[in-house]
C-alpha cells in the first residue's frame, strides 16, 4: 500500500475536538489520508469501539488508518494500515515477524534510531520532535537539522513529527518529509496543506 503525502493526521481530546472519531472526521473532511488513533487509555473494548468507527470513515475518504501501540487493537480493527510503534513499544522486528502484512511505522529521534526502524522493517519514521510539543513536551528536539539527516539517512517515508503548524509546513516540506504529523488544534485546526 502506498502511503499518502502531506498531514498525518493524530486524534487527539486534548483541543476543541473531545472525540477520537469526531477529531478523525475533522481530519478526513480536511483531506488528510493517513489517520493514527491514538488513544493511550481506556478499556479494549472502548478502543475496538473507537478504532472500528474510525476505519469505517476512513473507508468511506479511501484514507490509511494506522493504530498507535496496540497491535492486537489493529488486527481486532482491520485496521488497513496498521500499527505505529514508538521507542518503548513492542519491537518493529518482532511486528513484522507476527504480523507481515501490516503498515508499521517506527519513531526515531536521530539517525541511528530511523536506521534502526528501517533494518526492523518498518515502512515509515514518525521522526521528532522537530519543534517543541505540546503534546509530547519530553520528547528530544531533532530540530530541522536532525529531520534532514534523518530523511537521508533512510529509504522510507519520513513523516515530521512535533510542534508542526501551518507556518512550519514549508520549511518541512524543503527538508524532504514525506508528510508532516499534525494534531487538531495544531496544524490541521485551519485545514492541511
Amino acid at each position: 500500500m502506498q502511503l499518502p503525502r502531506g498531514i498525518y493526521g493524530i486524534t487527539d481530546t486534548s483541543y476543541t475536538v473531545k472525540s477520537h472519531v469526531n477529531a478523525a472526521r475533522v481530519f478526513l473532511e480536511g483531506g488528510v489520508r493517513i489517520i493514527q488513533y491514538r488513544r493511550k487509555e481506556g478499556s479494549i473494548k472502548v478502543l475496538l469501539e473507537e478504532a472500528k468507527a474510525i476505519r469505517r470513515l476512513c473507508n468511506e475518504y479511501g484514507a490509511v488508518l494506522i493504530i498507535d501501540d496496540r497491535v492486537d487493537i489493529a488486527i481486532l480493527s482491520d485496521a488497513d494500515g496498521g500499527v505505529h510503534a514508538g521507542l518503548d513499544d513492542a519491537p518493529v522486528d518482532e511486528i513484522r515477524r507476527r504480523f507481515g502484512g501490516l503498515i508499521i511505522g517506527a519513531s526515531a529521534s536521530t539517525v541511528d534510531e530511523a536506521l534502526q526502524g528501517e533494518r526492523a522493517g518498518a515502512n515509515y519514521i514518525g521522526a521528532g520532535s522537530v519543534f517543541p510539543s505540546p503534546t509530547r513536551p519530553d520528547y528530544r528536539i531533532t530540530g530541522l537539522d536532525g529531520l534532514r539527516n534523518i530523511v537521508r539517512s533512510v529509504n522510507i517515508p519520513v513523516y515530521a513529527i512535533g510542534g508542526i503548524t501551518l507556518e512550519s509546513i514549508p520549511v518541512i516540506k524543503a527538508m524532504g518529509a514525506w508528510g508532516r504529523r499534525g494534531y487538531l488544534g495544531n496544524t490541521c485546526r485551519q485545514g492541511p496543506s
